[in-house]
């Protein structure tokens, strides 16, 4: 990865309770209201980014301003595309103890490898910006952060949405 991943500042966080806001996207939410797990996975967008999924950090920012500056990125990125917007379906949260003890069992056992950073600090990201690091799950193993994936949405979904516009998304 060499010296492009260390440019970025981060700061590991260690409040367990924190909660990590994580906007829905519509194409991961179908009309009935079930998410897929891709929510929680790791886009192609989010391997050029070192393997980091990006968060809201619940201390920081509240889950309908999380969504709020989410839904204007992505209308923004519509507008200048030419393609229709779809606002995104709600925002989810999990916490840093329930990342970072997320398992992913093998034969060689069963471990939990995945940290939650705040990166704010840095230029290019939100005051309240942060990340779930993929990065020792190995990169060309897509079973295993599906499995993180699948373990961190079902907490979510266990906790309920904390946010979702007055207007279901079309």
């Amino acid at each position: 990865m060499g010296d492009d991943a260390t440019a970025l500042k981060r700061v590991r966080m260690d409040a367990g309770d924190t909660e990590l806001l994580r906007t829905i996207n519509n194409a991961w939410c179908n009309a009935a209201g079930v998410v897929d797990p891709a929510a929680f996975n790791l886009s192609p967008a989010d391997r050029k980014d070192f393997n980091r999924l990006s968060i809201a950090r619940g201390d920081a920012t509240s889950p309908e301003q999380a969504y709020a500056d989410r839904a204007a990125c992505i209308k923004a990125r519509c507008d200048a595309n030419g393609r229709k917007y779809k606002a995104p379906a709600g925002v989810l949260a999990v916490t840093v103890d329930e990342v970072e003890s997320a398992e992913i069992k093998s034969s060689e056992g069963g471990r939990a490898p995945l940290t939650v950073w705040d990166d704010s600090m840095n230029d290019s990201r939100s005051d309240y910006h942060g990340h779930i690091d993929f990065n020792e799950v190995p990169a060309d193993d897509r079973g295993s952060c599906l499995l993180a994936a699948k373990a961190m949405l079902a907490k979510a979904q266990a906790r309920g949405w904390k946010f979702r516009p007055v207007e279901p998304p079309e």
